[in-house]
């Protein structure tokens, strides 16, 4: 006869699976709780984001002059600042009045050719559809321009976000060590060692990425401004340099840049819009065949289905600025599923870009 005292086991079970479903629904709660608290932060967000690019960035610049010129790691941290701005004073020294000149023409030539555009389409039945689909597209551009304007205006002026973005960025690049450890604060002793290779893979990948797409960008800019030039497209300049800056937003951005160039194109006659379709396209051509597999295959892996459903993600969450820093956020939550969860988790074995092996110092 079992002693009266003594607890089922019948109990103890229940009370495992009470707390097992208990944590379930809590964490499924303070998920649902996180996507809210994101949505209504989205500024804030998009900032920090910003701000983190703009630290990455800076330190694609300082990591080579302390590491291979020996250069003290707070003074190489100076020069890289100081250069970045060098060089974007010297761009705009050098092609600023040419880019405003183009820029102006391309404001006034590009309604006009917009309207002989619509012209020589009316009337056709193949027209018509185009016609259609033009003034639909004009209607969500119209609505994503609000959403831009309104944002800006509404929660924060633009020339302010843009200095917070860049003193954040700065402040970043100077001290990332001392704000990485101030976050894994945060986190109980026995995960701290693990986050913080976690964080160091993100930071890595983050800056192979950024390497690989300005290598693209700028590729890209100089290619269809070229190609542009050669065909006599007015503005050429400009609108390679709105082509380069497109694809910081991969795979929707090139389309929509090309639209510009290929109205203007299209109201100076067939000759001309059959060359400047040839030049987007073959740009791009080299670009996703060429350019793109060979950069980041050596810096930043990210598949390219991920790269597309999550820009159309974080475009729905937080609108058209969402889009912009949609690939950096996925490349740090795409480094960080892979080492926290398929790895620590689930037990597989993956070569997650920007990892260091354990014996690696993960203390820089």
């Amino acid at each position: 006869m079992g002693d009266a005292s003594s607890p089922d086991p019948n109990d103890r079970n229940d009370s495992t699976v009470s707390a097992r479903f208990a944590g379930r629904v809590f964490f499924i709660l303070a998920v649902v709780a996180l996507a809210y608290v994101a949505t209504r932060l989205t500024t804030l967000i998009l900032m920090a984001t910003g701000a983190v690019v703009v630290a990455v960035l800076i330190h694609m610049v300082s990591d080579p002059l302390h590491q291979r010129l020996k250069v003290p790691k707070k003074l190489a941290t100076i020069a890289a600042i100081a250069l970045i701005f060098l060089f974007l004073g010297g761009l705009g020294w050098l092609f600023g009045s040419q880019i405003a000149a183009q820029g102006n023409t391309l404001a006034n030539e590009l309604p006009r050719s917009l309207e002989e555009v619509r012209a020589s389409l009316s009337g056709t039945f193949f027209g018509d559809m185009v016609l259609n689909a033009m003034d639909q597209a004009e209607e969500q551009a119209g609505a994503a321009f609000s959403y831009v304007r309104g944002l800006v205006s509404n929660v924060v002026n633009s020339f302010v976000a843009i200095v917070v973005i860049i003193v954040a960025g700065i402040v970043l690049a100077t001290q990332p060590i001392t704000y990485r450890d101030g976050i894994l604060l945060l986190a109980p002793k026995d995960v701290r060692g693990r986050l913080r290779s976690v964080m160091n893979a993100c930071g890595r990948s983050l800056k192979g990425w950024l390497v690989g797409q300005l290598i693209a960008m700028a590729a890209i800019a100089f290619l269809v401004s070229i190609g542009l030039l050669i065909v006599g497209i007015p503005s050429w300049l400009i609108l390679g340099l709105l082509a380069g800056l497109a694809q910081f937003v991969p795979l929707i951005g090139p389309i929509i840049s090309a639209v510009p160039g290929l109205i203007i194109a299209g109201s100076m006659g067939p000759g001309p819009l059959i060359g400047t379709f040839f030049v987007y396209w073959g740009v791009q051509q080299i670009e996703s065949n060429w350019l793109t597999p060979y950069v980041m295959n050596r810096t930043a892996s990210l598949p390219m289905v991920l790269t597309l459903f999550a820009i159309i993600a974080f475009t729905t969450l937080f609108g058209v600025m969402g889009a912009i820093f949609a690939t950096p956020i996925t490349v740090i939550l795409y480094v960080a599923v892979q080492m926290l969860y398929i790895e620590d988790r689930l037990g597989e074995k993956l070569h997650v870009q920007g990892e260091r092996s354990h014996s690696a110092a993960e203390g820089h």
